[in-house]
């Protein structure tokens, strides 16, 4: 039996109450990572969980990690979805939301993958980087970033006052810990090691920023559909193939 169109039934996604929920969970998510490093700091690394790595806020295939992955390719579809909606509006700078929303599902990946990562010996080791360039990934990282905003400064001044601030406070946060931070956690390794207090201190206002940063970005998306358009619909279709489709008819015989 066939439903038709006015039928169908309709899927609807409070997106406030999700960056409620988004808010939340970057809470908890930060405070297991000041508890990791307050039980490690206070016993040492043996402790019946051993390091506590899963949930380390600076540890790779970790909980932490997991999380901001996934809520960055939310946010990268967030921003496609906005785009074509922008673009079906006739509004304008519907490309620049979509290649944003593209940005944002690439760095999905590397914060799953960590590409980013393996530049650092390569570069290190070719120009003899050391101090805040200890980790050298942050020089093609500061330069992707200057492009990347010298871009969209355009359409940040086009957007409404509210969204636009926003959308630079949660970026100023998230590249503060990424890039800002990462200098100094790289200057403080390479100057003693990752054993010290101070490293611990700048790995948790690192990842910190970085989690605010995207679950404020996260919250100026919703804000921003919820003041601009109230709601939209997203409408999932499918063709069933027929049965007499004769692609899936036998031969005749011969």
């Amino acid at each position: 039996m066939s439903v038709s169109a006015s039928q169908a039934p309709v899927l609807s996604i409070d997106l406030t109450r999700c960056a409620q929920w988004v808010a939340k969970v970057s809470a908890v998510i930060i405070a297991l990572g000041v508890v990791r490093e307050i039980v490690i700091g206070w016993i040492g690394l043996d402790t019946p969980l051993k390091e506590l790595r899963h949930i380390a806020l600076d540890a790779e295939l970790s909980l932490p990690a997991f999380y901001s992955a996934v809520l960055i390719l939310a946010i990268g579809a967030a921003l496609m979805v906005i785009g074509r909606v922008v673009r079906q509006t006739g509004g304008v700078d519907a490309r620049r939301w979509m290649v944003l929303g593209v940005i944002f599902c690439l760095m999905a990946v590397d914060e799953a993958a960590s590409f980013h990562e393996s530049l650092m010996m390569p570069l290190r080791n070719a120009f003899d980087l050391t101090g805040i360039f200890y980790y050298s990934w942050v020089i093609p990282g500061a330069i992707a970033v200057a492009l990347i905003g010298a871009y969209y400064l355009p359409f940040l001044l086009r957007l409404p006052r509210r969204t636009a601030l926003l959308f630079a406070i949660a970026g100023g946060a998230y590249v503060g810990g990424a890039l800002g931070m990462e200098l100094v956690g790289g200057a403080i390794e390479n100057a003693s090691s990752k054993a010290t207090v101070a490293y611990s201190i700048s790995i948790l206002i690192e990842e910190g920023l970085e989690i605010v940063g995207l679950t404020l970005f996260f919250y100026a998306l919703t804000d921003h559909v919820a003041r601009v358009w109230g709601s939209v619909g997203l409408a999932f279709s499918a063709r069933a193939l027929a049965t007499g489709d004769t692609a899936l008819e036998p031969a005749p015989a011969q």
